[in-house]
């Protein structure tokens, strides 16, 4: 088998691998079809393959090992921090693991290939009375495979967790081509029960090693989850393709709540914030969402005849869901009732299917207004829009934001999970002008020392990618990072999975293939 030298001593594919099912190609239309994804970053890849199955993966992998050939997994290209991209060989699970199995009722879960997309796994969740809580918004797109490569979340993971929680078994191909199935009461691989050992050995419980206090995390390795008793579930769960492929899935779900209710709270000030998640956390809500004042502006809310009670005047929006049995959701309303007019502020609410789903779709359809509002030649780019800090430190992570974005000159959206501490922010970047590139990159840096000074992490829900791996050092203790360091060579020891995800390469820019020009 030819293969060609390729970057920092990494070879490249020039064939196809001998024995391949599946497609396999190198046309120009192909590599930059698959050059792109959801974020604001290009990087062509050498080579596509599409496998066939899941044993098909696993013969691509192993071929991958023999040539020294790195891969870059692939679902619906629906992650936005550049860890689907890159200069190698792209493996595309959606076309050939999109299988959804029958829900196993008495068990409460359901199985599924890893390039299933998450919305019909709902969709057949639903038609036996479950739920798979942990949806993303991008849910009619995404695939369960990437969700758990990510450890995604979405508006209700403020009560039932992200991605790791509802993942019970993974069926996950090995860096050296071999295959297993974790979780589920299976005994851990031995490498993975050896790094176990070893790093409580060393580290002992890693939340006092300078862990972030936040209530989520999908930047580094699960090590809190993982140890000490070595449940590999939880270390592949947000591992980016860096450890392993996953192929297939088996997830637990929850029954459909019999009510549901929304209400939509205007915030006088961004320091009422901490106020609303701690309403919102007594009552037992499944959301409590955030919208900035500019989505506010952007989405024409104040003028709006369903929500302008709520947002005219106000400095923000939070939306807050409740869910369960009938008298539930009608006592925690009441409590928020209690709440909104103790501090005379308006509130709207939704107990019926349609006005629910109106509120919501403020939230869901915040993408596609940032698209179209925003002038020509400004682009809505996701290089800082993952980060989480303390709910206690929210206000202040907003107002040191703005400050690093007017500096900049530069306007950006702001939305995400209030109750989580979990903000997304879409900079708006104008790259008519000379020096964006620049901007930008102050922007980045100036973030990431705001999250470090605030006891935050650099995402909660959609991984590090290439964009924020060369900065973990600056929010993970030396011990920590030593610690990632050594998952990864004993997981991966060649270095072919994913390389620069999480884990940067020598020299690695955050910035490389991001528009234009790049």
């Amino acid at each position: 088998m030819r293969s060609g030298r390729g970057r920092r001593g990494l070879t490249h594919p020039a064939a196809s691998p001998r024995g391949f099912r599946g497609s396999f190609r190198t046309d120009p239309d192909t590599l930059a079809a698959y050059s792109g994804a959801a974020g604001p970053f290009r990087i062509a890849p050498t080579a596509v393959a599409v496998p066939a199955d899941a044993d098909d993966v696993q013969s691509l992998v192993e071929w991958a090992a023999r040539e020294g050939t790195p891969i870059i997994p692939r679902g619906a290209a629906t992650g936005m921090p550049a860890g689907n991209v890159g200069p190698w060989l792209a493996v595309d699970l959606m076309p050939g693991l999109g299988r959804v199995e029958s829900v196993d009722p008495e068990q409460g879960t359901i199985r599924c290939g890893a390039g299933a997309v998450a919305a019909a796994v709902a969709r057949a969740a639903a038609t036996a009375g479950f739920v798979l809580p942990c949806l993303p918004s991008s849910a009619e797109r995404c695939t369960i495979g990437g969700m758990a490569a990510n450890n995604a979340a979405g508006a209700r993971s403020f009560r039932h967790g992200a991605t790791r929680e509802w993942v019970t078994g993974l069926d996950v191909v090995w860096a050296d081509g071999t295959r297993s199935v974790i979780g589920g009461g299976a005994e851990p691989p031995a490498r993975m029960r050896a790094l176990a050992a070893d790093l409580t050995a060393r580290l002992g419980d890693v939340r006092g090693r300078g862990w972030p206090l936040v209530r989520k995390n999908s930047s580094g390795y699960a090590l809190d989850r993982f140890l000490p008793a070595c449940d590999p579930v939880h270390l592949m769960v947000g591992s980016e393709g860096t450890l392993g492929t996953i192929v297939g899935a088996t997830l637990r779900l929850m029954r459909t709540p019999a009510e549901r209710a929304v209400i939509l709270v205007g915030l006088p000030s961004l320091d009422a914030i901490p106020e609303a998640a701690a309403i919102a956390t007594e009552v037992g809500a499944s959301a409590c969402e955030l919208f900035g004042r500019r989505l506010v502006e952007m989405a024409g809310l104040a003028v709006d005849p369903l929500a302008r009670d709520a947002a005219e005047g106000a400095a923000a929006l939070v939306l807050i869901e409740l869910e369960g049995e009938a008298d539930q959701v009608i006592s925690g309303l009441a409590r928020v009732r209690r709440w909104t007019a103790a501090g005379g502020l308006g509130s709207v609410e939704a107990t019926d299917d349609e006005r629910r789903a109106r509120l919501w779709e403020v939230r869901h359809a915040a993408s596609p207004l940032i698209a179209r509002a925003a002038e020509r030649g400004r682009r809505s780019s996701q290089f800082i829009e993952d980060s989480v800090v303390p709910v206690g430190a929210v206000p202040d992570y907003l107002r040191g934001l703005d400050d690093i974005l007017e500096r900049a000159a530069t306007e950006a959206v702001v939305f995400g999970h209030a109750g989580d501490g979990n903000i997304h922010v879409n900079p708006l970047v104008d790259v008519r002008t000379p020096g964006w590139r620049d901007r930008v990159r102050t922007i980045l840096e100036e973030t990431v020392a705001l999250v470090a000074g605030l006891g935050g992490t650099l995402s909660g829900e959609h991984g590090d990618g290439r964009v924020r791996a060369p900065f973990l050092d600056r929010i993970w203790s030396p011990e920590l990072m030593a610690a990632f360091r050594d998952v990864k060579a004993r997981m991966d020891p060649a270095g072919l999975m994913n390389p620069g995800v999480i884990l940067p390469l020598p020299g690695q820019d955050p910035l490389a293939g991001m528009w234009p020009g790049s």
